[in-house]
């Protein structure tokens, strides 16, 4: 097994180990599908348990590097496509690691800066996404047009669009998602902490997905 594999497979080991200890410590329990994730590694929510979950998304964030530098690797030579892919892929990294590292340094850095938290985490679930659709649809066409990694990536984000648009033209006064949300019967497929976790999966499975697309065509990983 190569490097790559097995900072992948420490990287879900770090997030899934930080998330669970970072929920059983949460404050009258934490709701996985009306609960967003900064609300668990924030220490102003979590206090006993938000540095469980911000610093194994730090670390789950960092040990994608390899994985990262390998892509932007194999993308040498390629389309502009994939380049482009491999590089927003990295900067997503550098921000992840970012919001963890925030959510550890600080106890709510966005009574600082007005929503420093929101732009770091936007910029780096915008800029993962896009670079690995990027990779996803290059490397599809030169593997045989695979489109599953490109399924992957995309269907969290069109649920996510999906959901709070239907929020927003339809129940505009149910306010930011939260556990009063299930009391009041909102349906869960609104809640875009529930697709928020599934799209942070995504995120994982996908990088897996292109590794093992790369091994299968022959190439050391």
């Amino acid at each position: 097994m190569g490097l790559a594999w097995k900072c992948y497979g420490l990287s879900v080991l770090s997030v899934v180990a930080g998330s669970l200890l970072a929920a059983r410590v949460y404050p009258e329990g934490f709701d996985w599908a009306y609960q967003v994730m900064s609300a668990l590694a924030s220490q102003k929510h979590n206090p006993e348990g938000g540095a469980w979950f911000a610093g194994g998304l730090a670390l789950g964030m960092a040990l994608l590097f390899p994985l990262a530098y390998r892509f932007f690797n194999d993308a040498a030579g390629r389309s502009k496509r994939e380049r482009l892919g491999a590089v927003l892929v990295f900067v997503g990294l550098l921000f992840g690691v970012g919001v963890g590292v925030e959510r550890l340094l600080f106890f709510h850095l966005s009574d600082v800066i007005d929503k420093a938290h929101e732009l770091l985490a936007l910029l780096s679930f915008l800029s993962l996404f896009v670079g690995l659709l990027l990779l996803a649809t290059s490397r599809g066409r030169r593997a045989g047009a695979r489109i599953w990694p490109s399924l992957v990536v995309v269907l969290p984000l069109l649920a996510i669009g999906a959901s709070q648009l239907a929020v927003y033209l339809d129940q505009r006064d149910l306010g930011w998602v939260g556990t009063d949300w299930r009391e009041m019967g909102v349906p869960l497929w609104y809640s875009f902490a529930f697709w928020q976790w599934l799209a942070a999966g995504s995120l994982w499975a996908s990088m897996g997905l292109l590794l093992g697309c790369r091994t299968r065509v022959g190439e050391s990983a």
